[in-house]
């Protein structure tokens, strides 16, 4: 499964900043609660016979989504943030892992042998309207085009549901047909903008 390479508006303005300046080291983030309940952990076997372990995406994952960063090439990290990016930041990282599980969803799948982070699904609801969430998805290379996309997708926008979202929008590089399949399986377009280089579409989710 190809990467759905849609930008997160909050996300796109932490990659600009970081443009300009060096990331702290990893070791700056606050430690993962020890005491906290440990997520849900569900094995999911691919259509090739590999597995992977989906979750819920944690505070202590920081390390585990820079090392899968670092598994996607150029190409992949271009589609995902439409911006060239060659790191993440200790802010952009804290971004993306300490989410509230409401308002900003975010589900990963591991490898479970590594224990390496192969892929990301997350959601991020409109402040002005809660129907409303910005999607994306992002699988490291290797991990591409065996169905660990749809997976994650597929658990991404149940959530949604649950949580009351009834629309989604997704930014993508133009004539990104991957993207669209992937959208396609939970929801129906309703719009299109063209932006720079990008397409933003709007699209009901089923059910």
């Amino acid at each position: 499964m190809a990467t759905l390479a849609e930008q997160l508006g909050a996300l796109r303005r932490d990659i600009r900043a970081a443009r300009h300046a060096a990331a702290p080291e990893l070791e700056l983030l606050p430690h993962h609660d020890r005491h906290a309940a440990a997520p849900h952990v569900e094995p999911v076997r691919l259509p090739d016979g590999a597995s992977i372990l989906v979750r819920p995406v944690e505070a202590g994952d920081a390390a585990q989504l820079r090392m899968g960063f670092e598994h996607l090439g150029a190409v992949s990290r271009y589609r995902r943030f439409l911006a060239p990016i060659d790191r993440l930041s200790t802010g952009q990282l804290s971004y993306l892992t300490r989410v509230d599980h409401t308002s900003h969803e975010a589900i990963g799948a591991l490898d479970p042998v590594t224990g390496e982070g192969v892929g990301i699904a997350r959601y991020v609801r409109d402040p002005h309207d809660a129907r409303v969430a910005e999607v994306a998805v992002v699988v490291a290379d290797a991990w591409q085009r065996r169905g660990v996309g749809t997976i994650l997708f597929e658990r991404l926008t149940a959530r949604a549901r649950e949580a009351g979202v009834e629309r989604i929008t997704a930014r993508m590089i133009v004539g990104n047909e991957a993207a669209r399949r992937l959208i396609a399986r939970q929801a129906d377009t309703l719009t299109e903008q063209r932006e720079t280089g990008a397409i933003l579409l709007t699209a009901r989710l089923r059910g």
